[in-house]
């Protein structure tokens, strides 16, 4: 096994923390056992180290960690190469075992035997993963706006006039940048409704699925009272996706088999798709979406705490894993709709995992082995940016106690958060963002963090404590019964 060559590819849904995470795990454990290795990212800035022909040709193995999927022509790099797939978020827990057996694990790339990505045999987690990379693509139009809208309302507060564009009259600075910001919300919806379409389908999926969910969320259009919303671009990307994906299964000819892709395909979708979502699906969708967001807006306090106990408890529960990227999808979904305080909740228990477990190590070391407390700095710093990802270490190292007290911590402060209702405009970078303006009230943001973090330490000392002394406890009963015999 001396002396392979590695090509590994990694992507995940936001394309920020596990990606990179996952990849410098890769490279690390490959050279230490002496093999050349190549890494591809494929995260939030886009392509990075992108692999090139000569190193795929040469490689012995790939090793494609995903959480969105790749796309079929992406695919096609790696025809006929041995090749292990799995989760993005199961390659940390298996990094060091990952390479023992890898020549029983790989398959053969082709068509029919290893599925990747969009051919995932498990239909939710096909699913999913579609719904992340709309998610994924979504998320710099809403970074990006939300940006531009939270500097034009310091511009305001600071008492720069917000004049709005009318005849005869030039429109303040705050007013044009506050409007441009206001178009990554616009675009948010029909990019995430593509994107979910171009994961299934394709390129040929991507304008059609893209124009559609426009105009399911153009009210002056369809005349109704609100837009399709996130609703909207699951149903319709996922619609356009497997019609576009099975239409390019039909031959045509030679003639005319060319053109199917871009002109025929593109076409006869947005002709067939755009009169469906006009006359049915886009009022239908509406008035779905209608009934949802007045529920939000007025649902009963108790209800509403409820719901942020729940959606804390899954943010918190699996660490970017799947039920966790759940709660963030409805979450982040609803931001296109002005409804900013279930993010809220996202922006404060995100927090709480990786900085809990640092300091838990701070106030308790003996809790915790010496590579634990010495990855503590670095949890804390980068869990200070809304990745969950550096808990999972700590969690792996002793998962009942510390994922019961993530949970538990996590769904109090959901509790509190949309209690006090925290308001989240856009992702943006964690403990920092109400002084750029994406969170606010800042003082019940700060109030919230600190609240989760204590409870979160507090659970994580209790409860590790009592697991280690029951562990040490049945220890000490089979030596005594080993003696006994």
């Amino acid at each position: 096994m001396a002396n392979l060559k590695i090509v590994a590819v990694t992507n995940c849904p936001a394309g920020i923390a596990h990606t990179y995470m996952v990849a410098e795990a890769i490279e690390e454990k490959a050279k230490s056992l002496g093999y050349e290795v190549h890494v591809e990212t494929q995260g939030a800035s886009g392509v990075e180290n992108k692999l090139i022909p000569e190193q795929i040709a040469t490689a012995n193995y790939v090793i494609l960690a995903l959480g969105k999927g790749m796309t079929d022509e992406d695919k096609q790099r790696f025809n006929g190469k041995r090749v292990v797939e799995l989760p993005v978020s199961e390659a940390l827990k298996e990094i060091d075992t990952l390479f023992d057996n890898i020549e029983d694990r790989a398959e053969i790339f082709t068509a029919s035997k290893v599925k990747l990505g969009s051919e995932q045999d498990a239909v939710t987690d096909g699913i999913m993963s579609y719904l992340m990379a709309g998610v994924s693509a979504a998320l710099p139009f809403v970074i990006g706006g939300g940006l531009l809208i939270a500097i034009g309302s310091m511009m305001v507060q600071f008492g720069m006039p917000n004049t709005p564009l009318a005849k005869g009259v030039s429109p303040s600075l705050a007013w044009v940048i506050t409007s441009i910001g206001n178009l990554g919300f616009t675009f948010m919806i029909p990019i995430m409704g593509a994107y979910i379409a171009f994961a299934i389908g394709d390129k040929p999926a991507f304008a059609p699925a893209f124009l559609v969910t426009f105009l399911a969320n153009d009210t002056d259009l369809l005349g109704t009272q609100s837009g399709a919303g996130f609703l909207g671009a699951i149903v319709i990307g996922l619609s356009v996706g497997y019609f576009v994906k099975y239409f390019k299964k039909v031959r045509l000819g030679k003639n005319f088999q060319s053109i199917l892709g871009f002109m025929i395909i593109p076409f006869v979708t947005l002709l067939v798709f755009g009169l469906l979502t006009y006359y049915l699906l886009g009022p239908f969708m509406g008035w779905l979406m209608s009934i949802l967001l007045a529920f939000l807006k007025n649902i009963p306090t108790s209800m509403k705490i409820g719901g942020g106990f729940l959606v804390g408890c899954m943010l918190a529960f699996d660490m970017g894993g799947p039920i966790n990227k759940t709660a963030w999808f409805f979450s982040f979904s609803l931001l296109s709709s002005g409804i900013y305080n279930w993010y809220g909740i996202v922006g404060v228990v995100t927090l709480l995992p990786p900085m809990a477990a640092a300091i838990s190590t701070w106030i308790r070391p003996k809790l915790f082995t010496k590579q634990e407390r010495a990855a503590s700095w670095s949890a804390f710093l980068v869990g200070m940016t809304v990745a969950t990802e550096p808990a999972i270490p700590y969690a792996l190292a002793a998962p009942l106690p510390m994922i019961a007290a993530n949970t538990l911590a996590g769904g109090i402060t959901g509790a509190i958060t949309i209690m006090l209702n925290v308001e989240r405009m856009a992702p943006g970078i964690g403990i920092f963002d109400p002084l750029i303006g994406l969170e606010k009230p800042w003082y019940w943001f700060y109030l919230s963090v600190i609240i989760g973090l204590v409870l979160n330490v507090f659970f994580i000392i209790t409860f590790k404590t009592a697991w280690l002394r029951r562990r040490e406890k049945k220890e000490q009963e089979k030596l005594a019964q080993v003696d006994d015999k």
